[in-house]
This record gives C-alpha cells, sequence and structure tokens, in this order.
C-alpha cells in the first residue's frame, strides 16, 4: 500500500490495528478487480473459433461440412494450377456437379493480362466456370443477380485444400442446400474462377466480358491457411446497408472495420479486388489460421478444418438467404460503417459519420472530469501527463523490446530465414514470451505510478486512449472503435476516484469501476491481438505487442496497486526469456516441421551457361549436392523480375539438352516513324509458364491477349524488372501472341524464358530425390523447383 493509501486511510478514521484487514480486503478487490477484464480477454479469444462442423446427417436445407468434404476429396486430390491436366480435370467435375445440381452451367475461356497488375504483367489462358440457378422472381432486384466468387485453381506446390478448395466446396455444397430450400428470388451466380494465383486473371477476363452492373452484390471467399474462423476483412465503400446484411447472415459475424481500414491501404490482392475496382458492391471473407500449410504440400484435406469449412458454409447460405431475397440495388450505402463483433457473436455496427460527435462529446467528458479533479486537488496535471507519458513508454519499449527480441532470435537461429516469411514452427512459445514481455513493461509502468494520486493514473492513462481516439476518427474512423469504447467506459472511474478522498479507498463499487475500461479493452483488443499475429506472423510481433500494450495501459490504477509490482515485473520478463528460449531450442526441422528448400536448374543460351539456383539462405543436405557448401551470392532478377534484387545461392551445373522457347516473327512493317512487329513465342518443353521480356526503348506499346499497352503502362517497371516483362501461363502450341510497336528502323530483342512446374526427371537426376524433413518451398515465396530455359532472339 502506496503512503498516499495509508494517510487517507487515516484520515477517514481508519485504527492502526485495522490497517492488515484493510489491506487485505483491497488486495482481494483488487485481484478481482484484475480477474474480471482477463477472464472477459480469454473468453473472446476461446469465442474466436468457427462453429462445430455438421455431419452429412444434417437436415437437407442446412449446410454440412462433411457433404462439403465429399467434393473436396474430388477437388484436392493434387496440385492443379492454371493451364495443368488436373486443372482441366477439376472443372470438368465442377461443370458435372453444378449442372446436376439444377445451375445452368457455361465456361467462359480465352487470354487475359492484368495491364494494372505492373512490371512483371501477368496474362494467361483462363476458364472460369459460371453457375447460374434463376430466382424464383428475378425482377426483384432490377434484373441483378448476387454473385458468388471463389477460385478453382491452386498453386503449383499445393493441392489446394483449403486454398480455395474449401470454399469451391462450400459453394457446391450452398448450391445444394439451396435448392432444398426451394431457393431463393433473386438469381445467384456462382463463379469459379481461374488463375487467381497468378494475378486475379479469371476475375479480371470475367469484369472484362460481363462487367459488374449485373450484379447487386460480390461475395469472395478465400483462405490464408488451414482453419480458424471465416472473418470478413474487406468489403466496399458505402458498406453500411451491406455491413447490415452480413451481421443478419453470417451464423458467427466475425469482422471488424478495423481490418478493413489496414486492408485497403495494402498492396495485397484477391478476385474482389478486380470487382472492388470495377466499383462492385461486395465483400471478402477468410480463415487465417495454419500460415505453413498456406500454399504448401500440406494445404490438403488431412490438415484442413472441418469446422473452417462450416463456417464458410454458414456464412455462405446464410448470406444468400438473407440478400437473396431482398432488393439487392439497395446495398450501397452513403458512407461506410465503424463496425466490430463480440465474442464472435454479435456485429455492433453504426454509421462512421457518428464516430466524430461520440469521439468529441467523450474527449469533452474527459476534460471536464480532469478539470473537476484539478479543482479538487484530487489530480494535478503534471502527474497526470506523467502517467500518461509512463504509460506510452510502456508501449514504445513492449514494440522494440518484442522487436528486439525477435531479431535475436532470428540472428541466433538463421535457418529460420528458410520459412516463408520466417515464420517459426513455435509461434506458439514466441507468442507468449512476446505477450509476457509486454506483461513485464506493464508492471514496471505500474511501479513508476505507485506513488502518484490515484486519479492520476485513472486519467494518464484514458489521456492516451482519448489521444489515440482523435487521431483515429480524423484519419482512420474505422478504427476508432478501439478507442472510443474502453474510454467511454472509463469515465466513471475517473469520476469515482475524484469525487473525495474516501473513494481512494478500493471499495467495491470502485474496484468494479476501475475494472470497466479494461474489460472493455480485453473484449476487442484481445482478438485483435490474436488475430494480427497470426495475419502479420511472428517477424511482425512487435505491431502486435504494441497494440496489445495499448489495451493494458488502462491496467495501470489496478496493476499500481498489487504489491512489489517490480518483482512481478521481473518474474515476467525472465518468463518471457524463458518461452522464447525455448522456442529458439524447439524450432530445428523435422518430418513434422519440415525445412522448405528448392532448386533452380537455368539453361541460358543468351551466354552459354548452365546454372544452378536457390532462394535459400543456406545450401541444406539436399541443395548441397549441387550448390556445394560454400556457393557463390548473386542476384536472380533476370529469371526473377518480381523478386527484384534479393539474393539467391548459385553454383555452375552440368549441362543438359532441354530446348529453348522459339520465337517466330509473324509480321513486320513499318508506317511512317513506327515499326510493327507480330510474333509468337512457343515452349517447346510444355512447360508451365513463359516470360517474355523487352526492352522499354524503343518499345512504344505492345497487344498481349487483345490488350494495348503504351507509355502509362509500359512505364509501370518493378523493382529489379529491367524492361518490361509478362508471364504468361497455361499457353497452348500454337504459343503467345504479341503485336508490338518500335521506333522505325530499331531492333526489337526478345528475352524468352520458359519455367517448368517441378524439376524435370533429367534434372532431377543430377540432385536425387528430396530427403524425408524437407518440402518444397511455398508457391510466392521464393523461387520454387523448376527448370529454366532462356533464349534471347532479336527481331
Amino acid at each position: 500500500m502506496s503512503t498516499t493509501d495509508e494517510a487517507a486511510e487515516l484520515r477517514t478514521g481508519g485504527e492502526a490495528g485495522s490497517a492488515a484487514p484493510r489491506r487485505a480486503a483491497r488486495g482481494v478487490v483488487t485481484v478481482i478487480a484484475l480477474a474480471v477484464p482477463a477472464l472477459l480477454g480469454v473468453l473472446a479469444v476461446l469465442a474466436f473459433a468457427p462453429p462445430p462442423a455438421r455431419g452429412s446427417d444434417a437436415p437437407a436445407v442446412e449446410f454440412s461440412a462433411a457433404r462439403a468434404t465429399a467434393h473436396l476429396e474430388q477437388i484436392a486430390q493434387r496440385p492443379h494450377p492454371t493451364g495443368t491436366p488436373d486443372n482441366a480435370r477439376v472443372r470438368e467435375y465442377l461443370v458435372r456437379t453444378a449442372r446436376s445440381l439444377g445451375a445452368a452451367v457455361t465456361v467462359q475461356s480465352g487470354d487475359v493480362v492484368r495491364p494494372d497488375w505492373g512490371n512483371p504483367f501477368p496474362a494467361a489462358k483462363v476458364h472460369n466456370v459460371i453457375a447460374r440457378v434463376p430466382g424464383s422472381e428475378p425482377g426483384t432486384s432490377g434484373g441483378k443477380a448476387l454473385l458468388l466468387v471463389a477460385h478453382y485453381d491452386s498453386v503449383p506446390t499445393g493441392p489446394g485444400a483449403a486454398d480455395d478448395g474449401a470454399a469451391v466446396a462450400a459453394m457446391l455444397e450452398t448450391m445444394r442446400a439451396l435448392r432444398e430450400s426451394g431457393g431463393v428470388r433473386n438469381d445467384v451466380v456462382f463463379l469459379f474462377t481461374d488463375g487467381e494465383e497468378l494475378g486475379a486473371l479469371g476475375a479480371e477476363k470475367f469484369v472484362q466480358e460481363y462487367g459488374v452492373d449485373g450484379y447487386g452484390a460480390v461475395l469472395n471467399w478465400e483462405a490464408r491457411g488451414s482453419g480458424g474462423p471465416v472473418m470478413m476483412f474487406e468489403t466496399n465503400t458505402g458498406n453500411t446497408p451491406l455491413v447490415d446484411a452480413f451481421a443478419g447472415g453470417s451464423s458467427r459475424p466475425v469482422a471488424n472495420s478495423l481490418a478493413y481500414e489496414v486492408y485497403k491501404r495494402m498492396p495485397n490482392g484477391s478476385d474482389f479486388t478486380v470487382f472492388r475496382d470495377a466499383g462492385a458492391v461486395g465483400l471478402n471473407a477468410a480463415f487465417l489460421h495454419g500460415f505453413h500449410d498456406y500454399h504448401s504440400p500440406r494445404d490438403d484435406l488431412e490438415r484442413l478444418s472441418d469446422e473452417s469449412v462450416q463456417h464458410h458454409g454458414e456464412s455462405m447460405l446464410g448470406l444468400v438467404k438473407g440478400l437473396g431475397d431482398g432488393d439487392l440495388r439497395s446495398l450501397r450505402g452513403d458512407e461506410d460503417a465503424v463496425y466490430f463483433d463480440l465474442f464472435s457473436r454479435v456485429l455492433v455496427r453504426y454509421p462512421s459519420g457518428w464516430a466524430l460527435p461520440l469521439a468529441a462529446c467523450t474527449v469533452l467528458a474527459l476534460v471536464a472530469l480532469a478539470w473537476w479533479g484539478v479543482r479538487r486537488s484530487a489530480l494535478r496535471i503534471a502527474g497526470v501527463l506523467a502517467s500518461a507519458g509512463t504509460g506510452f513508454a510502456a508501449v514504445v519499449a513492449a514494440a522494440l523490446g518484442t522487436l528486439g527480441l525477435w531479431l535475436a532470435a532470428a540472428a541466433l537461429r538463421p535457418g529460420l530465414a528458410a520459412l516463408p516469411l520466417s515464420e517459426p514452427y513455435e509461434r506458439g512459445l514466441f507468442s507468449a514470451g512476446f505477450l509476457l514481455l509486454a506483461a513485464a513493461l506493464l508492471m514496471l509502468a505500474a511501479r513508476l505510478t505507485r506513488g502518484r494520486r490515484p486519479a492520476e493514473p485513472v486519467c494518464g492513462a484514458l489521456l492516451i486512449g482519448a489521444v489515440l481516439l482523435l487521431v483515429s476518427v480524423l484519419t482512420l474512423p474505422g478504427v476508432s472503435y478501439l478507442f472510443q469504447w474502453p474510454l467511454l467506459a472509463g469515465l466513471p472511474a475517473l469520476w469515482w476516484v475524484c469525487r473525495d478522498e474516501k473513494a481512494q479507498r478500493p471499495v467495491w463499487a470502485g474496484a468494479l469501476l476501475a475494472a470497466a475500461a479494461p474489460s472493455v479493452a480485453a473484449v476487442l483488443f484481445a482478438p485483435l491481438v490474436d488475430s494480427l499475429l497470426i495475419a502479420l506472423g511472428i517477424p511482425l510481433a512487435a505491431v502486435a505487442m504494441a497494440v496489445a500494450t495499448i489495451g493494458g495501459v488502462l491496467l495501470l490504477p489496478l496493476l499500481s496497486r498489487i504489491a512489489r509490482p517490480g518483482l512481478v515485473a521481473a518474474v515476467a520478463a525472465v518468463l518471457a526469456l524463458a518461452l522464447v528460449g525455448t522456442g529458439l531450442l524447439r524450432s530445428g526441422f523435422d518430418a513434422e516441421h519440415p525445412r522448405p528448400d528448392a532448386l533452380v536448374y537455368v539453361r541460358d543460351l543468351s551466354d552459354g551457361t548452365t546454372t544452378w539456383i536457390s532462394g535459400d539462405p543456406e545450401p541444406d543436405a539436399w541443395t548441397r549436392k549441387v550448390l556445394g557448401p560454400n556457393p557463390g551470392r548473386g542476384s536472380a532478377a533476370d529469371y526473377y523480375p518480381q523478386r527484384g534484387d534479393e539474393p539467391v545461392l548459385r553454383a555452375k551445373a552440368r549441362e543438359l539438352v532441354l530446348p529453348a522457347p522459339r520465337v517466330t516473327a509473324v509480321s513486320d512493317t513499318t508506317t511512317g516513324g513506327t515499326r510493327r512487329v507480330r510474333f509468337t513465342v512457343v515452349s517447346q518443353r510444355q512447360a508451365w509458364r513463359l516470360q517474355i521480356r523487352l526492352p522499354r526503348e524503343p518499345l512504344k506499346a505492345c497487344t498481349i491477349a487483345g490488350v494495348r499497352m503504351d507509355g502509362p503502362a509500359l512505364d509501370k517497371q518493378g523493382e529489379g524488372a529491367e524492361g518490361v516483362v509478362f508471364h504468361f501461363t497455361g499457353s497452348d502450341a500454337s504459343g503467345v501472341g504479341f503485336d508490338c510497336e518500335t521506333r522505325a528502323g530499331s531492333k526489337l530483342p526478345v528475352d524468352a524464358a520458359d519455367y517448368t512446374i517441378g524439376l524435370p526427371a533429367e534434372v532431377s537426376a543430377l540432385v536425387g530425390p528430396r530427403p524425408a524433413g524437407t518440402v518444397p518451398v511455398s508457391f510466392g515465396f521464393a523461387p520454387d523447383d523448376s527448370a529454366v530455359v532462356r533464349t534471347i532472339t532479336t527481331l
């Protein structure tokens, strides 16, 4: 008990002999007050989960994960990326199944390029499956239909059970349940896109041909892992009506406007990005847990969560029934909503226009209470600012401390760099260690505020929230809820400790009021921190720890009443180091935690070299066979321009006779100052992907897949991408056609390379089979196994 508390107790009639029982009572009340937000935070995290999976005996009109899994057994047998026989196999299954469920099915096929993507430009021959289920009254929305979207292509390195087989299978099961329930008034279109993994190319083809005007809402379903709840993380501007519909249609509406505010400012994209940019109303939802299964051979049925499939399907079916009978033309509002879920069961939402008045009233109330407290000598401005500064320092220290711990861990265990985004398998131990470090810093901050008047730490903690509330409401209104409601809940506690000296005593009413703001913060912050740790990963855990500590600052008035907070802080810090250390010791590789590795065989006819390259940080037992223990290092920008100048390992390779892509001029004409060259590029190995690089000068324009790109588009040069680069996937025997314009009299060197999926037999024989305890690099994170042949032909 602080000196101030002892004096207050004596002034209010306390006897010396009664001090010990009162201190004991105060301790009990404080522990209970701390237990309330802790319990609520635990419950909020436990509630952040998908619903139980339903078996095949579920009523016919309801969604069943077991019935959806029967489709997945056909879809996720093997990897089925765009342009492969397995991609065609899955497509035929979708067509056949959708027709058996009464849908009118068409297949949209054709070449497509994303000129807005930037350099390298993705392109492919795609095949979308479009299944329309007619409504009973299609005029309800003026002919507009509801569009559900999921992509059926997988990456080359995984069978795609979760990404995006779970959503594809859920759409088929939703289609069945919809038929059994008698359907809805509006037409419902189920779009199974191709080429999403290459740059949302199927969605681009669909929008180019059909547009979005015929669809009242677009509901896109994704996955970035193998489990967890399905979270709605993206929507459109003017989303208030759609958020209302989502709240009523989803069985467990997991969503918050913070995710929407953050995601729309990130460079990430999906099929929904194409529809959103075209002006569509809609939402994007995905489950995120199980990152190590993402884009890897482990994205299979064994690791896929049935509960996540159930959440996909219940949300789909609920939204189809909720939106399918209404007027879809009413789903675009005048403003965005601020929204967040409580225990993954209730979606609280209100117009963003309310955020500023709410914030203004709350901050003014805080200022009034603080002024009143100063007038009554319950607090001093200097003490409030010092308390706020202490809390802010704890936030900064938690972020920097977490970052420092991670950098030290990465230095001590450099093998972590071989994992996608360096995400350790033992992420739970690292997460727990970082959280304990944040707790230790909060306890240290509490120790520093012990000598202050009781109202000062309360007001200081609320001041931090007020500043963040004002900043967020003026810049990112969707984030403001995080600070609005804990701040509002904390005002009664400030009034209580300021009203008179007796209120400084930790009686039950005062303790409950002191626990109100931390309790609200725990409900809002705990699942958010969990989500951030999953979405951003352990290497960026500093962001999550900063957020966690911001919420934890509201506990400082209660933590300062704990006996010997300095000792508690020291114990927590030691435990944090022990957990991170244990994570390091257990972060080796084995069959359950395989080490990703990759080898790329390059035959470059432009300079007559044959080379092994690898994106691994260091060679392992398998790659060392060809790279040696001390391989050279260099850039692979010629072969992987999308990776920029990231270093790779290099070693000389034995020469194998692998045919190069063939570049053939079709026509060559000159008109005025412009030379027009038409040519084709064909892989003579039937490789999966072609890369065509053209010099920016003297190129004036180039047409591919029917899209003409001139100066502004061609100038979108990516990092490390010298010249203009096209990636074309799924070409047939006729290859890829180009129609390019250059300056009259100039030469046009065509740099062409083709890429296989995996190492062909003759290349694989040079290194042997991959040993147990290793796994191919997940697609998109580093160069994966391939044989590349490059040539330069001047036209």
